[in-house]
């Protein structure tokens, strides 16, 4: 798996919003990919430094790779197949995050998606999420994600291509 050659997520346009889905498989069981998700030690191979209180209510937050801090609140924790959490950052009004998990052979279907980012942000966050994805694949099957910045401003040309979000911004 690798950022490059992970299909596209896909978007829907609800005026100044979108709400944008990725589906994956990964080669790792449930509870495996589950930790990933929620166990901060785990977070941090992939995504960044975090914080999570795993309880509805409880605070999930994230340092991504080094940049302002993501704070949420936990909506629902439903172990280990079902995660959704509102996403809050100084750049962004909340939106929500869902993860949604289910076994697929001896691996695990994800379908992740990400409810109310700003529409100006799509250039930054579409390909932001495809190369956090496609970094978790990595680590789960047991190797260094490699860097993030230059994963992701391949990325971006992808996705300004594929959708023609030229315009959009593409700095943080």
């Amino acid at each position: 798996m690798s950022a490059a050659t992970d299909r596209l997520g896909t978007f829907e346009r609800r005026g100044d919003h979108i709400d944008v889905r990725f589906e994956r498989l990964y080669r790792r069981p449930v509870d495996s990919v589950w930790k990933s998700l929620t166990e901060p030690a785990r977070l941090a191979d992939w995504m960044g430094q975090s914080y999570v209180e795993p309880f509805v209510g409880g605070r999930y937050e994230t340092m991504l790779d080094g940049l302002k801090p993501m704070r949420g609140r936990v909506r629902i924790w439903e172990p280990p197949t079902l995660l959704e959490y509102d996403w809050h950052s100084d750049h962004a009004p909340v939106s929500v995050a869902r993860w949604e998990l289910a076994p697929a052979g001896a691996g695990t279907r994800v379908v992740f998606e990400h409810r109310g980012m700003p529409y100006a942000n799509s250039n930054l966050m579409l390909p932001g999420w495809h190369v956090y994805l496609a970094h978790l694949g990595v680590v789960l099957d047991g190797a260094p994600p490699g860097s993030f910045e230059t994963a992701w401003r391949g990325m971006q040309d992808v996705y300004a291509r594929r959708y023609a979000l030229q315009d959009l911004r593409r700095e943080p």
